[in-house]
């Protein structure tokens, strides 16, 4: 091989590596459905109100081709997961939407993931909860605080080992 192929070579080498790891801008990482949707709404709060009220500050919202909306949360974690924090978070965002703005809201997400160093890891669809489970779950949570319900042990350990009940719990895996 010749001075100018190895030079060929490392020069395509660098630019692989540099479009791989070279951190972007969200949009660019968004899944295909949501290529060429508005951006409507970013980083704006929206309240519900109620018999239960729910505040919820939206990260990104956008307009889909059917007119409805698109949540979609950007997180900054280790894991290239999305968790169901991420959705019920995103599911009290659509109902504080939907009922401030009267629109119509998709009942499915997005979590665009990357890393600590700014590098992309990945966009994962979730399935929204609907806006009566939400309700049912934060009703349940008012009567936790207030000591009217017990504690129930979760299915994962590693949950229930950063609960503020766990003691008042005692779940059988301790």
């Amino acid at each position: 091989m010749g001075l100018e192929t190895v030079a060929v070579v490392w020069f395509v080498a660098f630019v692989v590596v540099w479009w791989h790891l070279w951190p972007r801008r969200p949009e660019e990482a968004l899944p295909l459905k949501l290529r060429g949707t508005r951006l409507v709404y970013a980083e704006r709060l929206f309240r519900s109100l109620g018999p239960v009220s729910i505040t919820a500050k939206v990260d990104r919202a956008y307009r889909n081709a059917k007119g409805a909306l698109v949540l979609v949360e950007l997180k900054t974690r280790k894991a290239n997961r999305a968790y169901r924090s991420d959705v019920i978070e995103l599911s009290a965002q659509r109902v504080a939407l939907m009922a401030q703005m009267g629109e119509s809201v998709a009942d499915h997400a997005y979590v665009l993931t990357e890393r600590p160093d700014g590098r992309r890891w990945g966009c994962h669809r979730v399935r929204l909860m609907e806006p009566v489970d939400l309700i049912a779950l934060v009703e349940r949570r008012e009567k936790l605080l207030a000591g009217k319900v017990e504690p129930q042990p979760t299915c994962a350990p590693g949950m229930c080992q950063k609960c503020a009940f766990v003691r008042p719990c005692d779940p059988p895996w301790r």
